[in-house]
């Protein structure tokens, strides 16, 4: 194998962990509300996608994040009116506990993570899922759950748990194993810190996503207040900027649903985004127009020669025959 084969891999193996690394973190304030923050890290792109699904008889309301608008898609967190959160995150590969005993989610791993948010109102709730229902995948990822009510838990491959503490915090290594996996985790000890020493509310869990965010990999940023449904969501870093919305006001616009950055059109980054898009775009239309006419010649030329070579068969046949 060569050098430049070996560094592609090396790359494309960096890019794949980085691409799915996030800080995630809860706790209560003063008064009893239970507050959520996240960084969506990745490779930066505009693909980031928010789907809204409205309430119906004996279902709540909710909205869920996915790297891009296929609906066949994982959904990567989410959060329902009942004040249900989930979010989750890559961890080391470990071994699935008891996967052959536990059965296929009858419509599907992705079906089950929206049903849970569509009839689940606690961590406890959702858990009940996976005590039955294995999900493929889950040995490389870490499981967040939190509710209004203060309920938080972890759930990976090889273990399940609901946490005492007055915080949770996960980041990239696996709870199971913080001796071995964490050792090079500088998020989760900043995330610590400030929850331990700062007041509970917007303005601590916004400096937190400030300080644990990555330089040019993380997206998007969240926070939430499960018992109030404020959400405040911040794009490219920029925590001076916040989109303010509510689980309330989402939902009663109906099922819709759109990109993250369409909530932040006039950021200055968001536009350059889009103008580069926009020229990558037709950069991609000219050089497939080439192609295409590039195509047509060869199959002229080619249809041309194929007639030139009949045409000169009959002219030897003809002259023979004289």
């Amino acid at each position: 194998m060569t050098k430049i084969k070996i560094i592609l891999i090396l790359l494309l193996i960096m890019s794949i962990n980085i691409s799915n690394a996030c800080t995630i973190f809860t706790a209560k304030d003063k008064n009893g509300n239970v507050w959520t923050g996240n960084n969506a890290d990745k490779v930066f792109t505009l693909n980031t996608y928010i789907t809204v699904v409205a309430p119906k008889e004996k279902e709540y309301g909710f909205f869920y994040y996915t790297n891009s608008k296929n609906i066949k898609e994982f959904p990567q967190g989410g959060t329902n009116e009942a004040g249900l959160y989930f979010d989750g995150n890559s961890i080391p590969k470990c071994n699935y506990k008891n996967f052959d005993k536990k059965k296929d989610y009858p419509t599907g791993d992705n079906e089950m993570m929206l049903d849970i948010l569509r009839k689940c109102k606690t961590v406890q709730e959702a858990f009940n899922y996976f005590k039955i229902y294995r999900i493929r995948g889950l040995e490389v990822s870490q499981l967040q759950f939190v509710d209004k009510f203060g309920n938080k838990g972890i759930i990976v491959a090889d273990s399940m748990w609901l946490s005492e503490a007055d915080y949770q915090i996960s980041t990239n290594y696996n709870l199971c194993h913080p001796n071995k996996d964490s050792i090079d985790c500088w998020r989760f000890p900043i995330a610590e810190r400030m929850l331990k020493s700062r007041e509970i509310g917007l303005e601590s869990f916004r400096d937190i996503c400030d300080s644990t965010r990555q330089k040019k990999w993380t997206n998007t940023s969240q926070i939430q207040n499960l018992n109030t449904g404020e959400i405040w969501l911040y794009y490219a870093m920029n925590f001076s900027r916040p989109y303010k919305t509510s689980i309330k006001e989402l939902i009663n616009k109906g099922n819709h649903s759109f990109y993250f950055y369409e909530l932040f059109k006039d950021d200055l980054i968001v536009k350059q985004l889009l103008e580069s898009k926009e020229v990558e775009n037709n950069f991609f239309l000219v050089v497939l127009s080439l192609v295409f006419v590039i195509v047509c010649l060869i199959i002229y030329v080619i249809t041309i020669k194929i007639k030139f070579k009949k045409q000169r068969i009959l002219n030897i046949k003809e002259n023979n025959y004289r």
